[in-house]
């Protein structure tokens, strides 16, 4: 007599969790940077404290509760990906942002 096998949906499961979505890339997670990366986070570190009235504003940003914003360093996705809503704190001169709106957005077609 054959038993059933059960959890046979998991073994598929877990080899389908493993492959990545077409046309998309994970962040690499094992990238610690390089000197050069280090020397251009500190360089503007000190840059930021000695023009500190003047650089908050642009050191600060702000995402609406329906936005995400998604943190590049120097071209790569930041280790917290996606941050929102809410205040963070960038590095003008090496992050930039890509701020995303999740709102639905529904448009009349005309018969």
């Amino acid at each position: 007599m054959d038993k059933p096998i059960e959890n046979a949906g998991s073994a598929a499961s877990s080899a389908d969790e493993r492959r990545p979505v077409l046309g998309t890339q994970a962040p690499d997670d094992d990238f610690e940077g390089g000197f050069f990366e280090g020397l251009l986070k500190w360089a503007s570190i000190v840059l930021i404290f000695l023009t500190f009235p003047l650089s908050i504003w642009s050191c600060v940003k702000m995402v609406k509760e329906y936005e995400r914003a998604v943190i590049f360093r120097l071209g790569r996705v930041k280790k917290g990906a996606a941050v929102g809503p809410g205040l963070f704190f960038i590095i003008p001169c090496i992050d930039t942002i890509q701020v995303v709106d999740l709102r639905t957005v529904s448009f009349d077609v005309p018969p």
